[in-house]
């Protein structure tokens, strides 16, 4: 069940907003087409090897050996492998991101409606659809742009089961008594869409972790919703998810429900080449090339050649020998471990690009997108001050979400992209901010008035 607009006017509003959605990033693709050829994180070669009946492998090695791989998440390259099937290339990856992206903004417009803004939800939608990380990720073949819509929509579902159509109270956690009269089958859903998102983005199980504590924390404070209420979610989740399971268990030997590529995020962010080379240098210094014995890929050879060494050969040996790696860095020097937390939070909100990204944009444009994401973050924050404090139920997903996402990136390698999935969260959360603002100011207005008679 929708919620539709109230008025003719409200309903051509939401369609001018999709429209111009649709239409920025129509343009963003075709100024960047070129992009969409770029293999950057390594899910076109696969969908290409998966659509040729190779499985999901990465390219031969020098030997002309087939390598089963978890290196990444299956799902995106999935939807690309269906897109190389019907043969339409780039046009077919510009389509579908160009999809999902107006979809993700009428997302936001639902849930920002379903949670009480009312109007106020329009601007939500405009944040979403002028954002500039959500543009410029709908001209690269990268997980972003998908992970985007299905958080958006697994928000979005939580919001409407938290808040049914018949109950617009501003409910709090320990009072909601509708919750536990929830149909099976939408509990159902949303357990799928969990595992869904887990299989685009492994970032999600944290979100899965938060929500259930919080969950098993109104279960003790409210006996008329019994935890176990939630065993459709954990049995959809995991029937989406097993099939990876079973695949990895019987073609690389261990049944990871996310990617072999976890250790090496976090051996990224935390050797001590990057501490000393980044984290112990002055802010907006990067990993880059401007010298031979200072970058990444000289760093990586490196740990390349000691991976051959221990003999950790195969995916899974590779993937536990980085993360105890990474280990072992972090207790050789917490000081810096600590200070390099504080440089990725930093990171995750920043809000113009670093590095040689942002050299390529022209100083308008950085100073338009930091001014932007400013607004963006300045509204945040008095939003979470704001619902925070009535501790309105429908609003928590939102908060977790954007929680398991920041504190992954404290301990993984982290940029402005990683908050590319919580966006939308963090518009409406934003909006209830301006909102509660301008509240305040209208009563404080109203006060003043009736005092000064």
């Amino acid at each position: 069940m929708t919620l539709q607009p109230t008025s003719r006017r409200e309903t051509a509003l939401i369609a001018g907003l999709l429209l111009g959605a649709f239409l920025l990033r129509t343009a963003t693709v075709v100024v960047q087409f070129d992009k969409l050829s770029i293999d950057r994180d390594g899910y076109r070669g696969i969908a290409h090897r998966l659509a040729d009946g190779l499985g999901y492998s990465l390219p031969p090695s020098k030997t002309g050996e087939n390598l089963p791989t978890a290196y990444r998440p299956p799902l995106y390259p999935l939807v690309l492998t269906g897109i190389f099937c019907l043969n339409a290339g780039e046009v077919g990856i510009a389509a579908l991101q160009i999809l999902l992206g107006t979809l993700t903004v009428l997302l936001t417009y639902l849930a920002g409606r379903r949670l009480g803004l009312g109007r106020a939800a329009f601007l939500a939608t405009g944040l979403v659809a002028c954002d500039p990380l959500l543009l410029q990720y709908t001209a690269l073949p990268m997980t972003e742009t998908l992970c985007t819509f299905l958080v958006t929509l697994l928000l979005k579902e939580l919001v409407y089961w938290l808040r049914p159509a018949h109950d617009h109270r501003t409910s709090r956690d320990g009072e909601l008594s509708t919750v536990g009269n929830q149909s099976r089958l939408k509990l159902c859903l949303i357990g799928g869409l969990f595992g869904v998102c887990l299989l685009c983005r492994p970032t999600i199980v944290v979100f899965g972790l938060f929500g259930l504590l919080w969950w098993l924390a109104i279960g003790v404070r409210n006996r008329s919703i019994p935890p176990l209420n939630l065993w459709p979610v954990a049995l959809a989740a995991a029937v989406v998810v097993s099939p990876w399971m079973i695949r990895n268990q019987l073609v690389i030997g261990r049944p990871t429900p996310a990617t072999t590529h976890g250790g090496y995020t976090l051996l990224l962010g935390n050797n001590p080449v990057f501490y000393h080379e980044v984290v112990d240098q002055p802010w907006g210094t990067v990993w880059d090339t401007a010298a031979r014995d200072r970058t990444q890929a000289a760093w990586l050879s490196g740990v390349e050649a000691e991976l051959v060494s221990d003999r950790a050969i195969d995916e899974p040996s590779r993937d536990r020998w980085m993360y105890r790696r990474a280990c072992q860095n972090i207790a050789n020097e917490p000081g810096l471990f600590f200070r390099a937390c504080g440089l990725r939070f930093v990171r995750f909100w920043n809000v113009i690009p670093l590095g040689p990204s942002r050299d390529a944009i022209p100083h308008f444009v950085v100073w338009c997108v930091g001014l932007f994401y400013t607004f963006e973050i300045l509204a945040f924050l008095a939003g979470a001050i704001a619902l925070l404090r009535k501790r309105p139920a429908g609003w928590f997903p939102l908060f977790l979400m954007i929680a398991a996402f920041s504190l992954v990136h404290l301990f993984f390698w982290s940029n402005m992209r990683m908050r590319a999935p919580v966006i939308p969260a963090i518009a409406l959360i934003a909006v209830a901010g301006l909102c509660a603002v301008t509240t305040g100011q209208r009563e404080r207005h109203t006060a003043d008035i009736l005092a000064s008679r």
